[in-house]
């Protein structure tokens, strides 16, 4: 096939490159030139601005686009002018209007006006009108793929990164929240093993793609990071978990401080969506102690890699007044 990626030489994209580069096609790469990496061989680069100019890959037809990089209608609409017979769009789950409940599926009611100044709604609402004109240029050729939390290596956010890293300090870890509370995430090697199979079955249609396959709690994954670290030879550590209510008197960021953690109940549901469907079209997830051992080796193989979440010297000092709350 003759595939051409929008995007490609950052995290997920690089994984996709990377998984679809190990075959037979012919992959090209349409990016800025900003965000550079060392492609695999047979890759080609054509340069960019998708916001301005897609001339350089405008002449050509496509068996496939895989768009990584789009965020808003515009993108899309200058894309859709590009001659290709399928088009497989990375979107997100946060084009759903409701997230407040566990269980949503992909015919769940997308966002369809937003406040701009909202940023998250504005997100899930630029890529769910993004799904729309997608749907409507590429009726019976389009995948839309929309993805939970993304992890692994490359992952310039620090976000799953940051549970990886803390357990190999070791030592008293704060934990937040109900430790049975229900997560997901997806490693982003997993969805490029998607992206390829979608291409090679010719799949169609929209998939919620989250994991694991088997439901995990916040308790699971953190005991899962403390294993592998002390595989690796980490310091022991101590987990106390600290409730909801102890976190946000003290004004600790959602999401961002403490990572795969929301206590606002209009996202009650986003870390528990049903993946059943994407799971019968071929969906597989990585065990979470192999995302973990990746993730571990990657920090201590590249300077540059993403830190995030909670400073040393503020969770130390969250801890000391958990310890001193009276008990009961």
């Amino acid at each position: 096939m003759n595939v051409l990626i929008l995007g490609g030489t950052r995290f997920l994209g690089r994984h996709i490159v990377e998984r679809l580069a190990s075959g037979d096609d012919r992959i090209v790469c349409f990016h800025r030139g900003e965000t550079r990496c060392a492609l695999p061989a047979g890759v080609e680069e054509r340069f960019g601005d998708r916001n301005a100019d897609l001339s350089a890959v405008a002449m050509e037809r496509w068996d496939a686009i895989i768009d990584t990089s789009c965020q808003r209608p515009e993108q899309m609409e200058r894309s859709l002018a590009l001659h290709a017979d399928r088009y497989v769009f990375i979107s997100t789950v946060n084009v759903y209007a409701d997230l407040s409940l566990p269980g949503v599926t992909e015919d769940a009611p997308t966002i369809e006006t937003f406040d701009p100044a909202d940023e998250a709604a504005a997100y899930g609402g630029n890529k769910a009108a993004c799904e729309r004109l997608l749907l409507q240029h590429h009726a019976h050729g389009a995948a839309i793929l929309r993805p939970g939390l993304i992890v692994g290596k490359w992952d310039p956010t620090g976000r799953f990164t940051y549970w990886c890293s803390r357990f190999a300090r070791g030592g008293r870890v704060l934990a937040p929240g109900d430790p049975d509370r229900r997560i997901q995430f997806i490693d982003a090697a997993d969805i490029a093993d998607f992206v390829q199979r979608v291409l090679c079955d010719g799949t169609t249609g929209t998939f919620s793609i989250v994991g694991p396959q088997v439901a995990m709690t916040m308790a699971q994954l953190l005991e899962a990071c403390a294993s592998v670290a002390a595989q690796r030879r980490a310091p022991p550590s101590d987990i106390l978990w600290a409730d909801d209510a102890f976190l946000l008197e003290r004004d600790v960021a959602q999401w961002t401080e403490l990572p795969l953690w929301l206590a606002e109940p209009q996202y009650a549901g986003i870390l528990a969506l049903n993946n059943a469907k994407a799971l019968a079209a071929g969906l597989r997830t990585r065990p979470v102690e192999q995302t973990v051992r990746t993730v571990l080796e990657w920090i201590e193989n590249d300077g540059g890699a993403a830190g995030g979440g909670m400073t040393p010297e503020r969770e130390a000092e969250l801890l000391d007044e958990l310890m001193q709350r009276p008990s009961g």
